[in-house]
């Protein structure tokens, strides 16, 4: 490379090569900072050049000190991936007895921020020949004397990126005039270059001297000869790209003069996308969606039938735009159909596209605005988000849905993601919600409290059984919860108890768990309310009514409690909390002093298969080792907990150590991280800050827990064992490309879960966030006649005997995970002997039955 002052550039520069290259020979050309001192220390070999206003000179200079057979001549602000500079010595084994003089790649251009600026080609990469040489003072190019370059075509699959077009890089230039200064030299010379116009134009773009452009690009296709029509790059296909681009950008727009233009161009290069892309982004901007949508529909088919090798290079960095737009035009002329067809197909890649979610609720909006549903519109639309795309426990994914709803102007889907609130959560989103919304909403929940608030009627004599209870149990946006509460409302009703169930997405009135129903149910007395997670004690009407009628809650945590503070201290006057892990149980006695007699231990539990459904033999399963949940990069949910600290980094960085001691212990639990990080940064906070830190915690331990199955999985991947991911996410995952590695589905009903556990020989299970605990994908799985590989507890090791009714693998000594794994895969005979002892053992004590007895217990206890 030849260089100046790229003492911010270097080191990446020239850290792709390590280990891939021969030699680095790095050329200066009067650096007046560290660029030299740093190519040295990197393992340079630097020469000097003086410069002489010529790039080709310096390169070829640079070119003749090259001792080797290939040369791979990249700019200080381009670079190769690690990942995709792994690539490049097999890719020239594969060519080097063809006859190529070099490998045609990628070229994208990164903004600043890293996103995709424009796609093109370049060759960079290119045999060390006496004959091939670059020439010319400015935008050198390489010339093989006697004949023309052949180049084999690596585009798709070998990209370098380019960051000097970002906004630092053209201020830079700007500053500079290094180039213009080169290209007038040249235009001085050589008058009627018209690819030197075209360069003067980007330069004249670049200063925002927008007459001046546009005079260079009008000169450089006047002088454009015939020949170099149908020749697609920056100098002939993008000259006109970047014209029509400018026209449209500078108002009073000249319409017929553009459109001139484009007819040139398309007639000139008929498999260029970009233009029709550039004036269909100019329509859909401008409110004319027909046009708009005419036009990016020749984009595409123009993209899908030529492919984009050295042309829509920005149709093709801009797809997801492109379709975006497509969307919003469909919309706009009536036809929501395909608009939320293209909207979900979008919003399945990435979930979080702003305009897609957006136009895509207004879609729902006016079809449920043209139903007359109102409300009940709002809940289906919820039901549907939350399936298809977003967790609605999550609270960064239901302000997503809360925001986009706003923009939408819809309401009533406003209200319905904010009733899944916890109380805490409440106050994070009204500080962002715009006060309209804010209105709406506390309109609800006074018709909510209002419609609440009859008379409790007696019960009528001979309608309630002697010792027969009346509860209420909830649904919720948590489907695995809906399950659970079906199993304790059934077996409730089994025992001759009145349940009822109410649906806190509030469904049509028609809905046997609508609001209207559960309100004639609470209209006499109800005994008690059973929920999961606190959904049935968030709000402040629902624990009015419980209190009202003195009816005992019991709240059943499925999580860590440090997630539940506001219900800790705020709920229902007879509330009981039930923890599926001991250490969460003496986390409550400890924060919350006064719920320590009203906190209990409860292992989770699983569910009796049919007994007419046959158990598939073990060597006959269709899956060798499964694993049923969701995956998410790590790192990306530890950056989350930034949003709860925006601008205190300092915060931040304190929540980063807690999670680099949970990453190098894991036995800690998250209180004990905390604490541990608290003593080595020598920092003493007051127990009330100390439980806001912990309150806190929700993303690092959503961080810890996905750290810790990436690893396992990794683990028994990595070993090359047959391993199945079933949950959302797991495309993401490191190994996910592994050719053990299987992905069944990403969104499959938590009952239906059942069957998938059946029919795999070992189900994996990791739980850091269970120390004394359980979880409930043990207790399913045994009772599935299937084998848990888990991390273990303490609660578990007293419970269960490793190798006699479940296996269990450690942590801190992964590497033996593979072997525990294949000796249970294949001694099938001791395998099928650890089930049964399980099965049974299971079955004995840890059922839905035995859930419903310990709660009944609980609340006859207290009455």
């Amino acid at each position: 490379m030849i260089v100046k002052n790229e003492e911010k550039n270097i080191e990446r520069a020239l850290s792709w090569g390590k280990g891939i290259v021969s030699e680095q020979i790095v050329v200066d050309t009067g650096s007046t900072d560290r660029t030299v001192d740093l190519a040295k220390t990197f393992g340079a070999k630097v020469y000097h050049f003086d410069w002489i206003d010529d790039f080709a000179a310096a390169k070829n200079f640079a070119i003749s000190k090259a001792k080797y057979e290939w040369i791979a001549f990249l700019d200080a602000d381009e670079y190769l991936t690690e990942e995709d500079g792994k690539k490049l010595l097999p890719l020239l084994n594969k060519i080097q007895h063809y006859q190529y003089d070099g490998v045609l790649t990628g070229w994208i251009n990164l903004e600043d921020d890293g996103t995709v600026l424009s796609m093109d080609a370049q060759m960079r990469i290119f045999r060390n020949l006496p004959k091939l040489r670059y020439h010319g003072r400015i935008h050198e190019h390489l010339i093989m004397e006697g004949r023309s370059v052949h180049a084999w075509d690596a585009i798709k699959e070998l990209p370098i990126f380019h960051t000097g077009y970002g906004a630092s890089g053209i201020k830079e230039k700007q500053e500079s005039k290094r180039n213009y200064k080169l290209i007038q030299r040249e235009l001085a010379d050589h008058p009627d270059d018209y690819k030197m116009w075209g360069y003067l134009g980007n330069e004249y773009e670049a200063f925002q001297d927008w007459d001046q452009a546009e005079i260079s690009y009008q000169k450089a296709i006047d002088e454009m000869p015939k020949e170099a029509r149908g020749v697609y790059d920056v100098t002939t296909s993008q000259v006109y790209f970047r014209l029509i681009e400018l026209l449209l950008a500078r108002p009073p727009i000249k319409e017929e003069e553009v459109l001139e233009y484009y007819r040139q161009a398309s007639e000139g290069w008929p498999e260029e996308g970009d233009y029709d892309y550039l004036l269909g982004s100019h329509y859909v901007s401008h409110g004319n969606y027909q046009k708009g949508q005419s036009y990016l529909l020749q984009a595409l088919n123009k993209l899908e039938q030529y492919g984009s090798s050295l042309k829509s290079g920005l149709l093709s960095a801009s797809i997801s735009q492109v379709y975006e737009m497509m969307a919003t035009c469909c919309y706009h002329n009536g036809n929501p159909q395909e608009c939320v067809h293209i909207s979900t197909t979008l919003l399945k890649e990435n979930p979080y596209q702003e305009n897609t979610i957006t136009i895509l609720i207004s879609a729902f909006r006016d079809d449920m605005e043209k139903a007359g549903k109102g409300r009940n519109g709002a809940l289906e639309v919820a039901a549907f988000l939350g399936k298809s795309f977003y967790n609605l426990r999550d609270f960064k994914d239901k302000m997503w849905l809360m925001k986009a709803a706003e923009k939408a102007n819809y309401p009533e889907l406003v209200q319905v993601i904010r009733s899944l609130f916890t109380p805490e959560e409440q106050q994070y989103a009204k500080a962002e919600l715009g006060n309209g919304i804010q209105e709406n909403l506390q309109k609800g929940e006074k018709r909510f409290l209002s419609e609440s608030m009859e008379p409790i009627a007696d019960p009528e004599p001979g309608i309630q059984p002697e010792g027969k209870l009346r509860i209420a149990l909830f649904y919720s946006g948590v489907e695995s919860f809906n399950f659970f509460t079906d199993q304790l409302a059934n077996e409730l009703q089994r025992k001759g108890h009145q349940t009822f169930i109410f649906d806190l997405l509030d469904p049509p009135e028609e809905n046997p768990h609508s609001l209207k129903n559960f309100r004639q149910f609470i209209a006499r007395k109800v005994d008690a309310a059973i929920c999961f997670d606190g959904f049935g004690t968030r709000e402040d009407w629902l624990m009015e009514i419980w209190d009202r009628h003195q009816a005992y809650v019991a709240d059943i945590l499925m999580d860590p409690p440090f997630r539940f503070h506001p219900m800790l201290e705020h709920h229902p006057k007879k509330y009981h909390m039930f923890c599926c892990d001991w250490e969460h149980v003496e986390y409550v006695k400890k924060y919350f002093r006064p719920m320590a007699p009203y906190v209990t231990f409860m292992p989770h539990v699983g569910v009796v298969p049919d007994p007419d459904v046959p158990i598939i033999p073990y060597s006959q399963r269709k899956y060798d080792i499964l694993f049923c949940g969701t995956y998410y990069r790590p790192q990306d949910k530890l950056l989350e907990t930034k949003s709860l600290f925006p601008g205190d980094d300092e915060m931040y960085g304190i929540y980063e150590s807690i999670y680099k001691n949970l990453i190098a212990d894991s036995d800690l639990t998250i209180e004990q991280a905390v604490l541990t990080t608290l003593d080595q940064l020598f920092l003493e906070v007051p127990e009330d800050s100390l439980k806001v830190m912990l309150n806190r915690s929700v993303h690092l331990d959503w961080a810890i827990r996905m750290y810790q199955r990436e690893r396992v999985v990794t683990a028994l991947a990595q070993a090359g064992l047959e391993l199945y991911l079933l949950g959302r996410g797991w495309e993401n995952h490191p190994v996910s490309g592994l050719p053990n590695v299987h992905r069944i589905d990403d969104r499959i009903p938590y009952g239906d879960t059942l069957s998938y556990m059946a029919n795999a020989k070992i189900n994996l299970n990791v739980m850091p966030w269970f120390k004394a605990g359980t979880h409930d994908r043990i207790f399913n799985t045994l009772l599935q006649h299937s084998l848990p590989l888990t991390d273990p507890s303490l609660w578990i090791t007293e419970t269960f005997q490793d190798g006699e009714d479940i296996a269990l693998f450690d942590l801190k000594h992964l590497e033996q995970l593979p072997d525990i794994a294949r000796n249970l895969l294949t001694d099938s005979a001791k395998a099928e002997r650890m089930i049964e002892k399980g099965y049974e053992k299971v079955r004995a004590n840890f059922t839905w039955v035995h859930c419903t007895r310990w709660l009944l217990d609980e609340i006859k206890s207290q009455m």
